[in-house]
């Protein structure tokens, strides 16, 4: 009795779990810091329209070769300073630094 309780408790708190992890769709906006895209974000173009007042002139997206990389194992590395695009593919490992981004889907 007690051995099938436990199994029951297990499997609940399993099954609760699992629902609680549902997965959200990608974003259409970059946020700062690192991210995965077609995981966290859209691929595509996205957009920008320069740096805020706090980027001080430039904001930065740097390219790195998997997720948890530092920043010294940089792929690549784009600096902008004004209205800019990027096109991001799917399965890049991105850090942005600055600017709002926005995809070309995004219609607020």
């Amino acid at each position: 009795m007690i051995r099938t309780m436990t199994t029951i408790l297990v499997t609940l708190a399993a099954t609760a779990l699992t629902a609680g992890a549902a997965h959200a769709d990608p974003r259409t906006w970059l946020n700062e810091g690192t991210q995965v895209v077609g995981t966290d974000v859209l691929p595509g173009l996205y957009h920008t329209d320069g740096p805020r007042s706090n980027d001080y002139g430039s904001c930065f997206i740097t390219w790195l070769p998997y997720l948890g990389a530092r920043d010294s194992a940089a792929t690549d590395i784009q600096s902008y300073d004004g209205p800019s695009y990027v096109r991001l593919d799917a399965g890049d490992v991105i850090e942005v630094d600055g600017c709002t981004w926005v995809h070309e889907s995004y219609h607020p």
